[in-house]
């Protein structure tokens, strides 16, 4: 029963927006086969993968998490501002 339990409370922490983006509503979108839950505040933007993919590399994310946030926003990233990881990337927006 434990197992299950820490099972369901990982599962359901891993579309936790970060503490900047609290608050705001996520939308779920696919990019190249991979799964967001974006959230956008003023000119900042998040993306949260949130399929899973076996050891994916960040090369792999990148363009799509990038593709996810101007789909949603419909603002063009600032690619010199994308940074993250394989699960969470954040950028800037000039919109």
């Amino acid at each position: 029963m434990n197992r299950v339990l820490c099972l369901t409370l990982l599962l359901a922490a891993c579309d936790s927006p970060s503490p900047a983006m609290m608050g705001e509503t996520s939308v779920h979108v696919r990019s190249g086969g991979m799964d967001f839950s974006v959230r956008i505040r003023g000119t900042r933007a998040e993306a949260i993968r949130t399929n899973m993919t076996w050891n994916p590399g960040i090369g792999q994310i990148y363009p799509h998490a990038r593709l996810a946030m101007e789909q949603v926003s419909g603002c063009t990233v600032v690619e010199s501002t994308l940074r993250g990881d394989t699960n969470v990337m954040r950028a800037d927006l000039d919109c």
